[in-house]
């Protein structure tokens, strides 16, 4: 999500016994996610200008859809979280339609409360080290990854019904992660700012409903991101 990251640093040791588990597990989180897609898609649902962004960002990471669980749990659950139901998919992209017009504002609050809840996120991003919150939020820097970051979920969106393409970039986004410096543990931490900072842009249309799909689809997206980073790092 950009250069300024530090270095990616050595995450932790692993078996092969550990490696060839974790490569089972996305194998059938991919399996389990491409099946639920598939239902349903429909032909022709994508438009040109989608088509021509993916060509574009052919090189980027793979996704999958996750049900609510606890922060702590999640952290150290190897178990592929459930896929999106058809009426799941259809209630993101109709919030996002809502989302999509605070965009920006909708990304800065979500990294600071990242920063404020997990200071060590905000060392990762080498614009931000050692600056106080109220010289965050006034940085350009934000609100420009604020904005990538933003971008990155509307791809998301529009390639619920495409699960090949979507697998391929939110892989190659855990990818990224790690040669910027940032752990695996750390991706998970964005599933509940996230989810605070959309609450007050969606108003009477959040529901349980509402944030029980937008939980599964980003538990899915940063497990898959996780499992990139652990593969990408041996």
């Amino acid at each position: 999500m950009g250069n300024s990251y530090a270095r990616c640093e050595d995450y932790s040791a692993t078996t092969d016994e550990r490696t060839t588990r974790r490569s089972s597990l996305l194998r059938r989180c991919s399996r389990s996610l491409k099946g639920s897609l598939k239902r349903d898609d429909t032909t022709g649902n994508s438009d040109n200008n989608d088509e021509e962004e993916e060509e574009e960002e052919e090189g980027e990471g793979d996704g999958k859809e996750t049900d609510v669980i606890e922060e702590e749990e999640r952290e150290d659950n190897n178990t592929p979280p459930p896929t999106l139901t058809p009426e799941q998919k259809q209630l993101i992209k109709t919030t996002w339609t809502l989302i999509e017009a605070s965009v920006a504002k909708v990304g800065v609050v979500l990294f600071m409360g990242l920063f404020e809840t997990h200071p060590d996120v905000q060392q990762v991003f080498t614009p931000f080290r050692g600056l106080q919150m109220e010289q965050v939020k006034q940085s350009k820097e934000l609100r420009a990854h604020a904005l990538r970051v933003m971008g990155f979920v509307e791809k998301a969106v529009r390639r619920l019904d495409q699960p090949e393409k979507l697998v391929r970039m939110i892989q190659e986004c855990g990818r990224n992660h790690c040669h910027y410096g940032a752990q695996p543990d750390q991706v998970q931490h964005v599933v509940p700012q996230f989810l605070q900072a959309v609450q007050p842009t969606l108003g009477e249309e959040w529901t349980e409903d509402v944030e029980e799909a937008w939980s599964v689809l980003l538990n899915n997206l940063t497990f898959i991101m996780k499992e990139a980073m652990v593969k990408q790092r041996g």
